[in-house]
């Protein structure tokens, strides 16, 4: 069973508990910066995110002008491939299942288990005339729709842009649901990694600095909160 930064944790407090010198604790900096932050770095981190595919820095035409409203009243067993004018969207399914967004070779972009029960209630993402969203068995039906675009500071899950989708500056970040993950992407180098717990015990609030021009990829949850730092 795959050992996670919060059972490493959970074994080093139980240590220092029992009575163990400060010294006699191994530590490491992914330790401590996931306790400090729920920066969540080293293996688990590339376990997690994989290799970063350079379509989640798609770029359209916000204004939207190509884009149109998708309905799939019946999505088959074997799942349904939707091609899209180019544009940014959002997509609802019910009850639950995948979304894939794939590249002109097929090869997956991203993945988001989205619907009703499960995972997100929505996706957001931005669309170019070389990639299809293919919907897997789990849906009855699928709905995509023009997403506008305005700054906030509430983000659902997908892609979004620093300084177009929500302002550069520092925050300190939260989520209502029970789970959920952010990475900040930037062209070239390595992503950064946040978990984020939600819930009445144990919610957590990490501090991110967010900079023109880096990409927001929220997932595993509906919503994540940026509130600006004092």
């Amino acid at each position: 069973m795959k050992t996670t930064m919060r059972n490493v944790l959970l074994v080093l407090l139980i240590s220092l508990s029992a009575g163990c010198q400060t010294k006699s604790v191994p530590s490491s900096e992914s330790v401590v910066r996931y306790a400090e932050n729920q920066e969540i770095t080293g293996k688990e981190k590339q376990e997690l995110i994989g290799s970063v595919h350079p379509g989640l820095f798609t770029e359209v035409d916000r204004a939207n002008s190509e884009a149109r409203e998708t309905a799939v009243p019946v999505v088959p067993k074997t799942g349904e491939t939707i091609t899209l004018p180019p544009g940014r969207y959002m997509i609802a399914g019910n009850p639950t299942g995948n979304i894939y967004v794939l590249d002109k070779d097929g090869k997956q972009i991203l993945r988001e288990i989205v619907g009703d029960y499960a995972g997100a209630h929505t996706l957001t993402v931005s669309v170019d005339e070389s990639m299809t969203v293919r919907a897997d068995g789990g849906y009855d039906s699928v709905s995509v729709f023009p997403a506008e675009t305005e700054p906030r500071n509430t983000l659902s899950a997908g892609v979004w842009k620093v300084g177009t989708d929500i302002d550069p500056g520092v925050y300190t970040i939260s989520t209502d649901e029970l789970y959920g993950y952010l990475q900040i992407l930037e062209r070239g180098k390595d992503p950064i990694l946040y978990e984020l717990i939600g819930g009445t015990s144990g919610k957590t609030e990490s501090r991110v600095e967010l900079r023109e021009g880096q990409w927001l990829r929220v997932t595993n949850t509906s919503t994540v909160v940026f509130n600006p730092a004092d």
